[in-house]
């Protein structure tokens, strides 16, 4: 399962998994946000003449989308010049959650939701990654070496554009259990997290506290029940 989306530890987290998948020729990689792309994830995977490694959300899921996954496609949920910000799978919806806060701050956002990794949009990218100010951050339920992260900084260097990256994710650990939430939390994957890294980038204090946050959509029940079993 993708992540920390499970709270039954390490031996059912994949948060490795990009990082091996996206270095095999001729393999796609999808990854879905919410539940119009668990919904057509399957057909995507089979416009594929090959390979396609799907991570896929389970349980309640939110809808943010009104058009199914496109393969090769970014989606565009925020226009900004401050910074970019890189978000997919559960991330999205975190990010999402601090929209307004940030906003309210007057910090103009550029943010983008992947569920293509690989093939990556390389054009798409530069292009994202040259409008903003002060730099990128990405968010991933994943190690921060070898994914989302690590394929940003990679474009970053090839294309000479000079701008300051930080990457949220698990760092270098595998995850206990725990619910989404409180995994999120701990390992810096959730909105506030965002929202320092917003402050480091750009060398401020916005003032936004937790509470000032949007709540989470959808609060899976079952895996909740499970965790606190634990």
């Amino acid at each position: 399962l993708p992540g920390i989306t499970t709270p039954a530890g390490m031996t059912h987290q994949s948060i490795e998994d990009i990082a091996v998948m996206r270095t095999i020729p001729n393999m796609t990689v999808l990854e879905t946000g919410d539940a119009k792309e668990v919904e057509s994830v399957c057909e995507a995977a089979d416009s594929i003449d090959g390979p396609v490694y799907c991570r896929v959300l389970r349980g309640a899921v939110p809808r943010f989308f009104n058009t199914p996954l496109k393969v090769g496609e970014i989606r565009e949920l925020d226009k900004g010049d401050d910074l970019l910000i890189i978000t997919s799978g559960i991330t999205t919806e975190e990010a999402l959650r601090a929209r307004s806060a940030i906003q309210n701050a007057g910090i103009s956002i550029q943010h983008i939701h992947l569920h293509t990794i690989k093939p990556i949009n390389e054009e798409i990218l530069v292009d994202q990654i040259q409008k903003v100010k002060h730099g990128v951050i990405t968010m991933e339920n994943h190690l921060i070496n070898g994914g989302i992260g690590s394929i940003i900084a990679e474009v970053i260097a090839k294309y000479g554009l000079g701008k300051k990256l930080i990457k949220l994710g698990l760092n270098d650990t595998f995850a206990h259990g725990g619910s989404r939430s409180y995994l999120a939390k701990y390992y810096g994957l959730d909105a506030y997290s965002l929202i320092k890294a917003i402050e480091e980038l750009m060398k401020i204090k916005t003032g936004i506290k937790e509470e000032n946050l949007d709540k989470v959509r959808i609060e899976d029940v079952h895996s909740l029940s499970k965790a606190e079993a634990l």
